[in-house]
């Protein structure tokens, strides 16, 4: 008898169940709802907007070990929540590089920027549109502190649009990893040695998070080191550290903290 074709919802829920075990059900339905806030207090006075976003999204940046004078790069920035998370708790005391790819993602993070930070401000945050995964290439790209916030398949959202889920697969995970690599590797290049490099997902998919860091581990074998990962919620990971939407209610973000030993 010829074996039915799963469905890609029916074939989602199989990988994640798989994945998670028993914990699955209850990990779907947490997606399923809303993330907890939290709510960046601006510290620039009257005029310039606070900025809300998933409590979990915050600490990636904090990973960075953000101190003033800082040299940061933000390579896939937009909509900007985590470069205003950086640049408020340092009153922006820091130059920042932010980039994003699309046009329309880049006017985004434009205006989310202006509508938060004061000229004085602005004037120390570079805002580009460009391939960061080809950055690495340019020696004048070198910072002290970067992350790749990586675009992945984002689960919670796919779950709450039926035309997003009905095109997941598996292999489109593994398609995302690759690029995601290439990011990876970019940064890499423009990170000084002794910087630190953190990636962050919102991807529940061993695939898109420890798996990227263990192919790199593979292709720039000794120049760099995982450092331990941690925050105040969440749990560890073979790689990194990942906050669970069913455990902690808010996520999901996965990050992995680097640091850059040789060139």
């Amino acid at each position: 008898m010829k074996k039915q074709k799963l469905t890609p919802q029916e074939a989602f829920d199989g990988h994640f169940a798989a994945v998670y075990g028993e914990r699955w059900p209850a990990l779907k339905q947490a997606l399923l709802g809303e993330a907890a806030k939290t709510v960046l207090k601006n510290p620039f006075g009257e005029g310039y907007q606070d900025y809300a976003l998933d409590t979990a999204s915050v600490m990636p940046v904090e990973a960075l070990d953000l101190q003033p004078g800082d040299q940061v790069a933000d390579l896939c920035a937009s909509p900007g929540g985590k470069t205003l998370t950086g640049v408020f708790k340092l009153r922006g005391e820091a130059s920042w590089h932010c980039n994003d790819l699309s046009p329309a993602r880049v006017t985004r993070l434009n205006s989310v920027l202006h509508d938060r930070v004061p000229p004085q401000i602005l004037a120390n945050i570079h805002v580009s549109r460009s391939d960061a995964s080809r950055w690495g290439m340019n020696p004048e790209r070198r910072y002290n502190k970067v992350l790749v916030d990586a675009p992945c398949s984002g689960e919670r959202h796919l779950l709450h649009s039926t035309k997003e889920i009905g095109r997941w697969s598996l292999k489109g995970s593994q398609r995302l990893a690759v690029r995601q690599h290439a990011l990876l590797c970019s940064a890499l290049d423009c990170t000084l040695p002794g910087g630190r490099l953190v990636y962050s997902t919102c991807s529940i998919s061993p695939v898109e998070n420890d798996a990227v860091i263990a192919k790199l581990q593979k292709s720039r074998k000794g120049q760099f080191e995982v450092l331990p990962a941690t925050a105040a919620i969440g749990e560890a990971t073979g790689l990194g550290w990942i906050v669970l939407p069913d455990r902690f209610g808010c996520g999901p973000i996965y990050f992995s903290v680097l640091e850059k030993t040789r060139a």
